[in-house]
């Protein structure tokens, strides 16, 4: 019996450190981020991984995560040919993000938080 136990104590440690590990949410990310271009499109992040991004008037949703040094963006509605399940780095320097999309390389955005 006290061997089961035991062996039932490692097993509960070890699921409660894999969902630590696992990919979620940093909340660094979470509030509104506006492009440094200049314009005015602007991404918010929601704590509870839902998100909007767009210029005022016009903007979409989705849903995102991120791991490690990933972001993936879900897009909820995409126009034919448009990538739905959007994977980018990033890096969070300050107030400064980052963005670099891991699908179309060379494709990098400044984003400045608000």
């Amino acid at each position: 019996m006290r061997k089961f136990v035991s062996l039932l104590a490692i097993l509960l440690v070890s699921l409660v450190v894999l969902v630590g590990c696992s990919g979620g949410n940093d909340e660094d990310l979470v509030g509104r981020w506006a492009w440094d271009g200049g314009a005015s499109f602007v991404y918010t992040f929601n704590a509870d991984g839902t998100g909007s991004r767009g210029f005022p008037g016009v903007t979409e949703t989705f849903s995102w995560s991120t791991s490690g040094s990933q972001l993936r963006i879900n897009r909820d509605e995409t126009p034919r040919g448009e990538i739905r399940n959007e994977r980018w780095d990033y890096t969070i320097d300050g107030n400064r993000l980052t963005i670099e999309s891991r699908q179309e390389r060379g494709t990098t955005y400044t984003y400045i938080r608000q």
